[in-house]
């Protein structure tokens, strides 16, 4: 699910995860496959990225002929922008603020471009747009972090209107235990499912080994790189 985290001003992460069929327009995939991209973010306010996602069309449920020689990927951006930071103007009880965007320009196949709510399931596979609150509590077991969301869009096959929530906690007992920085463990509703997971981030924070059961039963995992440019 979405959140108004942001990452430090000047950030350059690199990302590759594992993604398992639930994760993906069944129209357009039906088999786990491979995304890789990478964000950087601007005055710790705004994060932009861009994410390809890998075709096989010999792995997919009854292919065509075209998908039999087709292997390729979906490229699409995403942008997000946090209007408001927690604590700002001298609140204490002030949570983060963020919209965002993904998949923005692109709308059925062969045309519809520049079309913020694609409709059906032609291309824009991962269309939406949201926003989010989050806030955080230093606790004597450790930081913990929670997030609500609404998420929007108007496809047919991956379809998004609805509410999200989600709780993090990072351990106090798994700070800077060797090479290992922190453990957030993360359980959240995503607008679609229920899913559960956590982030080790080591090495000063410079990679972090992501997992995630979505909705209790399919996998998903990644490693992300960061580069905190100067």
């Amino acid at each position: 699910m979405p959140t108004a985290e942001m990452e430090q001003s000047g950030t350059f992460m690199i990302t590759n995860n594992y993604l398992n069929k639930h994760s993906l327009s069944p129209d357009a995939w039906g088999y786990d496959t491979f995304a890789y991209g990478f964000s950087i973010t601007f005055w710790s306010r705004m994060e932009v990225g861009y994410v390809c996602t890998i075709f096989d069309g010999k792995r997919k449920p009854n292919p065509s002929d075209r998908d039999l020689i087709m292997f390729n990927q979906d490229r699409h951006f995403y942008g997000k922008l946090q209007l408001l930071r927690e604590g700002e103007f001298g609140l204490d009880w002030l949570p983060a603020f963020a919209v965002g965007i993904s998949d923005p320009t692109t709308g059925s196949s062969g045309g519809g471009y520049a079309d913020l709510n694609v409709t059906g399931s032609g291309n824009g596979y991962f269309n939406r747009v949201w926003l989010a609150f989050s806030k955080h509590f230093e606790t004597s077991w450790g930081e913990v972090g929670a997030h609500l969301a609404y998420q929007y869009n108007r496809r047919r096959d991956y379809p998004l209107n609805a509410p999200a929530a989600g709780v993090e906690w990072k351990p106090r007992w798994l700070r800077g235990l060797w090479l290992l920085d922190s453990v957030n463990f993360i359980a959240e509703y995503d607008s679609r499912t229920f899913n559960m997971g956590f982030v080790a981030s080591v090495w000063d924070n410079r990679f972090e080994a992501m997992f995630e059961l979505q909705n209790m039963s399919w996998i998903n995992f990644g490693l992300r790189y960061k580069l905190r440019l100067k």
